[in-house]
Protein backbone atom coordinates (compact mmCIF):
# COMPACT_ATOMS: atom_id res chain seq x y z
CA UNK A 1 0.00 0.00 0.00
CA UNK A 2 1.69 3.78 -1.01
CA UNK A 3 2.10 5.88 1.96
CA UNK A 4 -0.50 8.53 2.65
CA UNK A 5 -3.33 6.04 1.07
CA UNK A 6 -5.42 4.82 3.66
CA UNK A 7 -6.78 1.10 3.29
CA UNK A 8 -10.51 0.84 2.87
CA UNK A 9 -12.33 -2.61 4.60
CA UNK A 10 -15.08 -3.62 2.55
CA UNK A 11 -17.81 -5.48 4.29
CA UNK A 12 -18.71 -8.87 4.01
CA UNK A 13 -22.16 -9.52 1.77
CA UNK A 14 -24.38 -11.05 4.57
CA UNK A 15 -24.68 -14.77 4.25
CA UNK A 16 -28.34 -14.42 4.45
CA UNK A 17 -30.70 -11.81 3.28
CA UNK A 18 -32.09 -9.36 6.14
CA UNK A 19 -35.93 -9.87 7.18
CA UNK A 20 -38.13 -7.64 5.33
CA UNK A 21 -39.15 -5.74 8.13
CA UNK A 22 -40.48 -2.85 5.33
CA UNK A 23 -43.44 -5.17 4.09
CA UNK A 24 -46.07 -4.67 6.00
CA UNK A 25 -49.38 -7.44 6.24
CA UNK A 26 -51.64 -4.81 7.89
CA UNK A 27 -50.65 -1.85 5.92
CA UNK A 28 -51.62 -3.70 2.52
CA UNK A 29 -54.97 -4.41 4.35
CA UNK A 30 -55.56 -0.55 5.96
CA UNK A 31 -55.22 0.67 2.69
CA UNK A 32 -57.50 -1.97 0.66
CA UNK A 33 -59.97 -0.97 3.72
CA UNK A 34 -59.25 2.93 3.51
CA UNK A 35 -60.21 2.58 -0.36
CA UNK A 36 -63.53 0.11 0.30
CA UNK A 37 -64.51 2.58 3.61
CA UNK A 38 -64.11 5.51 0.74
CA UNK A 39 -65.95 4.18 -1.73
CA UNK A 40 -69.11 3.74 0.79
CA UNK A 41 -68.32 7.46 1.90
CA UNK A 42 -68.39 9.04 -1.56
CA UNK A 43 -71.47 6.80 -2.81
CA UNK A 44 -73.75 8.19 0.83
CA UNK A 45 -74.13 4.59 1.61
CA UNK A 46 -71.99 6.02 5.28
CA UNK A 47 -74.32 9.00 5.89
CA UNK A 48 -72.27 12.45 6.68
CA UNK A 49 -71.94 12.41 10.41
CA UNK A 50 -71.87 8.78 10.78
CA UNK A 51 -69.49 7.32 13.56
CA UNK A 52 -67.01 4.68 12.65
CA UNK A 53 -66.89 2.53 15.73
CA UNK A 54 -63.54 0.60 15.54
CA UNK A 55 -64.56 -2.75 16.70
CA UNK A 56 -67.53 -2.76 14.16
CA UNK A 57 -65.23 -2.40 11.46
CA UNK A 58 -63.01 -5.15 12.79
CA UNK A 59 -66.18 -7.71 12.79
CA UNK A 60 -67.76 -6.57 9.78
CA UNK A 61 -64.36 -6.78 7.44
CA UNK A 62 -63.12 -9.71 9.62
CA UNK A 63 -59.91 -7.86 10.41
CA UNK A 64 -57.76 -6.29 13.20
CA UNK A 65 -57.56 -2.96 14.88
CA UNK A 66 -54.27 -2.62 13.17
CA UNK A 67 -55.41 -2.18 9.21
CA UNK A 68 -58.74 -0.38 11.09
CA UNK A 69 -56.22 2.92 12.72
CA UNK A 70 -54.33 2.60 9.01
CA UNK A 71 -57.64 3.09 7.56
CA UNK A 72 -59.14 5.73 9.52
CA UNK A 73 -55.40 7.31 9.25
CA UNK A 74 -55.92 7.39 5.40
CA UNK A 75 -59.51 8.39 5.32
CA UNK A 76 -58.80 11.49 7.75
CA UNK A 77 -55.71 12.58 5.43
CA UNK A 78 -58.27 12.39 2.11
CA UNK A 79 -60.85 14.77 4.26
CA UNK A 80 -63.54 11.85 4.69
CA UNK A 81 -63.20 11.39 8.68
CA UNK A 82 -62.68 13.46 10.91
CA UNK A 83 -61.55 12.24 14.69
CA UNK A 84 -62.17 14.10 17.63
CA UNK A 85 -61.79 13.44 21.17
CA UNK A 86 -65.28 12.56 22.57
CA UNK A 87 -67.19 11.85 19.17
CA UNK A 88 -64.71 9.34 18.03
CA UNK A 89 -64.33 8.95 14.41
CA UNK A 90 -67.01 9.85 12.14
CA UNK A 91 -67.45 10.95 8.86
CA UNK A 92 -66.84 14.42 7.59
CA UNK A 93 -70.28 16.44 7.87
CA UNK A 94 -71.19 18.22 4.32
CA UNK A 95 -72.10 21.38 4.31
CA UNK A 96 -72.60 24.98 2.20
CA UNK A 97 -69.15 26.01 3.53
CA UNK A 98 -67.07 23.18 3.11
CA UNK A 99 -68.77 22.98 -0.66
CA UNK A 100 -67.58 26.49 -1.38
CA UNK A 101 -64.24 25.64 -0.06
CA UNK A 102 -63.70 23.00 -2.36
CA UNK A 103 -65.41 24.30 -5.43
CA UNK A 104 -63.56 27.12 -5.18
CA UNK A 105 -60.69 25.14 -5.53
CA UNK A 106 -61.99 23.33 -8.33
CA UNK A 107 -62.77 25.75 -10.53
CA UNK A 108 -59.36 27.16 -10.75
CA UNK A 109 -58.00 23.61 -10.89
CA UNK A 110 -60.44 22.25 -13.69
CA UNK A 111 -60.13 25.60 -15.65
CA UNK A 112 -55.97 25.11 -15.80
CA UNK A 113 -56.01 21.28 -16.59
CA UNK A 114 -58.60 21.94 -19.63
CA UNK A 115 -55.93 24.64 -20.87
CA UNK A 116 -52.91 22.21 -20.64
CA UNK A 117 -54.96 19.78 -22.11
CA UNK A 118 -56.02 21.47 -25.16
CA UNK A 119 -52.12 22.04 -25.15
CA UNK A 120 -51.36 18.82 -24.43
CA UNK A 121 -53.67 15.61 -25.59
CA UNK A 122 -52.76 13.16 -27.60
CA UNK A 123 -55.10 11.75 -30.49
CA UNK A 124 -55.32 8.84 -27.99
CA UNK A 125 -56.32 11.02 -25.07
CA UNK A 126 -59.23 12.94 -26.98
CA UNK A 127 -60.60 9.28 -28.95
CA UNK A 128 -60.70 8.33 -24.96
CA UNK A 129 -62.66 11.35 -23.81
CA UNK A 130 -65.09 11.00 -27.14
CA UNK A 131 -65.59 7.21 -25.94
CA UNK A 132 -66.22 8.36 -22.53
CA UNK A 133 -68.86 11.47 -23.62
CA UNK A 134 -70.73 9.07 -25.95
CA UNK A 135 -71.15 6.80 -23.17
CA UNK A 136 -72.16 9.52 -20.98
CA UNK A 137 -74.92 10.57 -23.56
CA UNK A 138 -76.15 6.87 -24.13
CA UNK A 139 -76.63 6.70 -20.11
CA UNK A 140 -78.35 10.06 -19.67
CA UNK A 141 -81.21 8.81 -22.64
CA UNK A 142 -81.60 5.76 -20.31
CA UNK A 143 -81.70 7.24 -17.15
CA UNK A 144 -78.41 5.17 -16.04
CA UNK A 145 -77.19 7.96 -12.90
CA UNK A 146 -74.56 5.51 -11.59
CA UNK A 147 -73.30 4.87 -15.27
CA UNK A 148 -73.29 8.18 -16.02
CA UNK A 149 -71.53 9.28 -12.79
CA UNK A 150 -69.07 7.05 -13.14
CA UNK A 151 -68.12 7.94 -16.94
CA UNK A 152 -68.88 11.75 -15.75
CA UNK A 153 -65.67 11.26 -13.08
CA UNK A 154 -63.50 9.23 -15.85
CA UNK A 155 -63.72 12.32 -18.13
CA UNK A 156 -62.52 14.66 -15.65
CA UNK A 157 -59.38 11.96 -14.77
CA UNK A 158 -58.78 11.57 -18.22
CA UNK A 159 -58.31 15.85 -18.90
CA UNK A 160 -56.52 15.48 -16.02
CA UNK A 161 -54.31 13.21 -17.17
CA UNK A 162 -54.27 14.86 -20.93
CA UNK A 163 -52.89 17.92 -19.03
CA UNK A 164 -49.63 16.27 -18.12
CA UNK A 165 -49.26 18.71 -15.16
CA UNK A 166 -47.91 15.99 -12.59
CA UNK A 167 -48.21 19.14 -9.58
CA UNK A 168 -52.11 19.93 -10.69
CA UNK A 169 -53.11 15.92 -10.90
CA UNK A 170 -51.66 15.58 -7.28
CA UNK A 171 -53.50 18.46 -5.77
CA UNK A 172 -56.52 18.06 -7.97
CA UNK A 173 -56.02 14.26 -6.03
CA UNK A 174 -56.24 15.92 -2.92
CA UNK A 175 -60.00 17.24 -3.10
CA UNK A 176 -61.24 14.95 -5.53
CA UNK A 177 -62.84 12.96 -2.72
CA UNK A 178 -64.30 15.44 -0.43
CA UNK A 179 -65.63 16.62 -4.09
CA UNK A 180 -66.91 13.33 -5.01
CA UNK A 181 -69.63 13.08 -2.39
CA UNK A 182 -70.86 16.47 -3.45
CA UNK A 183 -71.11 15.20 -6.91
CA UNK A 184 -72.58 12.00 -6.46
CA UNK A 185 -75.52 13.40 -4.13
CA UNK A 186 -76.37 15.88 -6.59
CA UNK A 187 -76.49 13.16 -9.63
CA UNK A 188 -78.38 10.69 -7.35
CA UNK A 189 -80.90 13.94 -6.07
CA UNK A 190 -81.46 15.61 -9.52
CA UNK A 191 -81.44 15.19 -13.46
CA UNK A 192 -80.46 18.74 -13.88
CA UNK A 193 -76.79 17.67 -12.73
CA UNK A 194 -76.47 14.66 -15.51
CA UNK A 195 -77.42 17.45 -17.96
CA UNK A 196 -75.08 20.69 -16.58
CA UNK A 197 -72.22 18.08 -16.40
CA UNK A 198 -72.80 16.82 -20.03
CA UNK A 199 -73.56 20.04 -21.41
CA UNK A 200 -70.37 21.30 -19.71
CA UNK A 201 -68.05 18.43 -20.90
CA UNK A 202 -69.08 18.92 -24.27
CA UNK A 203 -68.52 22.19 -24.46
CA UNK A 204 -65.12 21.45 -23.39
CA UNK A 205 -64.39 18.73 -25.12
CA UNK A 206 -65.21 20.51 -28.32
CA UNK A 207 -61.66 23.38 -27.64
CA UNK A 208 -60.00 20.72 -26.82
CA UNK A 209 -60.68 19.38 -30.27
CA UNK A 210 -59.73 23.10 -31.24
CA UNK A 211 -56.52 23.06 -29.48
CA UNK A 212 -57.77 26.48 -28.22
CA UNK A 213 -56.61 26.95 -24.49
CA UNK A 214 -58.69 29.68 -23.67
CA UNK A 215 -61.38 28.34 -25.17
CA UNK A 216 -61.22 25.49 -22.81
CA UNK A 217 -59.91 27.37 -19.56
CA UNK A 218 -63.25 29.50 -19.47
CA UNK A 219 -65.34 26.50 -20.32
CA UNK A 220 -63.93 24.15 -17.67
CA UNK A 221 -64.71 27.24 -15.12
CA UNK A 222 -68.13 27.53 -16.91
CA UNK A 223 -68.98 23.76 -16.40
CA UNK A 224 -67.40 23.76 -12.37
CA UNK A 225 -69.56 27.01 -11.80
CA UNK A 226 -72.77 25.87 -12.87
CA UNK A 227 -72.03 22.24 -11.77
CA UNK A 228 -71.62 24.06 -8.11
CA UNK A 229 -75.12 26.62 -8.18
CA UNK A 230 -76.66 22.83 -9.21
CA UNK A 231 -74.90 21.02 -6.47
CA UNK A 232 -75.87 23.84 -3.40
CA UNK A 233 -79.57 23.85 -4.19
CA UNK A 234 -79.50 19.74 -3.81
CA UNK A 235 -77.50 20.48 -0.26
CA UNK A 236 -79.32 23.46 0.51
CA UNK A 237 -82.80 20.73 0.48
CA UNK A 238 -81.06 18.16 1.83
CA UNK A 239 -79.59 19.85 5.09
CA UNK A 240 -81.52 22.99 5.37
CA UNK A 241 -79.95 25.63 8.14
CA UNK A 242 -76.55 23.95 7.42
CA UNK A 243 -77.42 21.04 9.65
CA UNK A 244 -74.82 18.55 7.54
CA UNK A 245 -74.31 16.04 10.20
CA UNK A 246 -77.81 15.16 9.59
CA UNK A 247 -79.08 12.34 7.54
CA UNK A 248 -79.90 13.59 4.18
CA UNK A 249 -83.70 13.76 3.87
CA UNK A 250 -85.70 10.72 1.57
Amino acid sequence: MKAGVAKIELAAPPLTAPPLQAFRIPAVIGQELARTLADRIIHLELQPGARLAEDEICTEYHVSRSPVREAFRALESDGLVVRTARRGVRVTPMDQRDLREVYNCRVVLEGLAAREAAENATEADLAAMRTLLDAMTQALKRRQTRVFFDCNVAFTNAIHAASANATLIRIAAGIEKQALRYRYLAHAKTRDMLVVSHAGHGKVFDALVRRDPDAAEREGQASIRRAHAVILSVVEAEWPGGAADRQPSR
